[in-house]
């Protein structure tokens, strides 16, 4: 009779964990089949050469959608732009960002404030320089070096919700240098170099500024030796945080990854925040040198003073390889994700979104949704990540805006797509 009731009373507990996961599974694919995608098209211009590492930026009170990249035509390299009136459903004509500033210009970053003003950072040379549009991306000020004398590469910026305060790093020989503005970008600070360490090389890839003046930029820290930056080992996840005005900088190792399976595919690291000043820091990397990437999250409601537990975002992407993260916040607890991995033997394009600040997310639905259009699309994918970022934006409605780059399994040729949610 014990044996007998204890079987029963497996079963009914078997029934209700199976319910209750029925029940989670549901919720969850309800939410992922409430977030359509309207179709994935080329953004830059094929016909003009490759385009690569797209930056987007949203108004946040008005349609307005800036999207920008380094096009190629033949080995010359310059950013081209183009601007959305409707939300990111459709785009206006591609324009020169600086068509005074010569080729050799990289590393476009994008940002957006309350006023309609829009920033951009590139990279001219090994020069970093700062423009903003106060008309909608029809015309932009003449690009101001905000680098001082130092040798840069990889700049980000990142902005208040006013645009007043901008923050920009760089890597600088490996380390970062970092400078701020405090007028709206009129003038910024004298470049402040704050690391000090050796056999490694800084990518920032993501910034944000709290509604508390508390700025946070990110990066993944690669190990280098003579400027090889293609060395396998040990990766940490690192966050930078000031809480006065750039006067100074903490920086915190949040956690460690290692190199993967590709150099093309190895670890991203980039954040975002919400209205109520919640962070999430999204991050790729392996748990072992050479092994496939993963995505992972962390959060923090301190203002990057402490931050939760990692949680794997790509459990449904069983051993593929992962990499590319991009992510955006908009109204209190709104986030939107991004990464590429290669399930199903080609790369794509793969969301989740949270309405609790991180705490849960929907299931994962793919972005990049087309099967043509280039000779490296098929209905498995495309090749390999064309670029060593993407970006996302959340639009004024409250929509998810994507762009990435797509290219070859060489990393020879690729494009810009975007795509929108509906």
């Amino acid at each position: 009779m014990t044996g007998s009731t204890f079987r029963v009373g497996m079963t009914l507990r078997a029934a209700l964990a199976m319910a209750l996961m029925a029940l989670v599974v549901g919720v969850a694919g309800s939410r992922a089949a409430g977030v359509t995608w309207q179709g994935e098209s080329i953004i830059s211009s094929s016909a003009t050469g490759d385009g690569w590492e797209p930056a987007i930026a949203a108004d946040p009170s008005a349609p307005f959608v800036y999207t920008a990249w380094m096009q190629y035509s033949g080995p010359s390299v310059s950013i081209s732009t183009r601007m959305s009136a409707d939300g990111g459903s459709t785009w206006g004509a591609v324009k020169p960002l600086c068509a005074s500033c010569g080729k050799g210009q990289y590393d476009i970053t994008l940002a957006t404030s309350s006023s309609g003003a829009v920033y951009a950072t590139f990279m001219q040379g090994n020069h970093i320089s700062f423009t903003r549009s106060t008309d909608h991306a029809a015309t932009w000020s003449v690009p101001i070096k905000i680098s001082a004398g130092t040798w840069a590469d990889k700049p980000w910026m990142t902005t208040s919700a006013n645009g007043q305060d901008i923050y920009v790093m760089w890597s600088s020989h490996g380390n970062i240098d970092a400078t701020s503005s405090h007028d709206a970008g009129l003038t910024f600070s004298t470049p402040v170099q704050i690391t000090n360490e050796t056999g490694i090389y800084y990518y920032p890839n993501g910034g944000t500024v709290l509604p508390n003046g508390t700025a946070v930029i990110v990066g993944s820290e690669y190990p280098e030796k003579g400027n090889n930056t293609k060395i396998t080992g040990p990766i940490n996840i690192v966050a930078f945080r000031s809480t006065n005005g750039g006067g100074s900088w903490q920086r915190t190792v949040v956690d460690t990854l290692n190199t993967g399976a590709t150099f093309a595919t190895s670890s991203v690291t980039t954040v975002a925040s919400d209205a109520a000043g919640a962070l999430v820091l999204l991050y790729s990397g392996s748990t072992s040198v050479g092994a496939n990437g993963k995505v992972y999250v962390r959060r923090s409601t301190d203002s990057g003073v402490t931050w939760s537990a990692r949680v794997e975002m790509t459990t449904s992407a069983g051993g593929a390889d992962a990499t590319q993260v991009a992510a955006a916040g908009k109204a209190a607890g709104q986030f939107v994700i991004t990464w590429m991995d290669n399930r199903g033997g080609g790369f794509n394009v793969w969301e989740r979104q949270s309405t609790d600040s991180g705490a849960t997310w929907s299931a994962d639905a793919k972005v990049s949704n087309a099967t043509s259009g280039a000779s490296y699309k098929t209905t498995a994918g495309f090749g390999t990540p064309y670029g060593d970022y993407d970006t996302v934006a959340i639009n004024s409605a409250g929509k998810a805006v994507a762009v990435m780059g797509e290219g070859d399994t060489g990393q020879v040729h690729g494009d810009i797509w975007t795509n929108r949610q509906n």
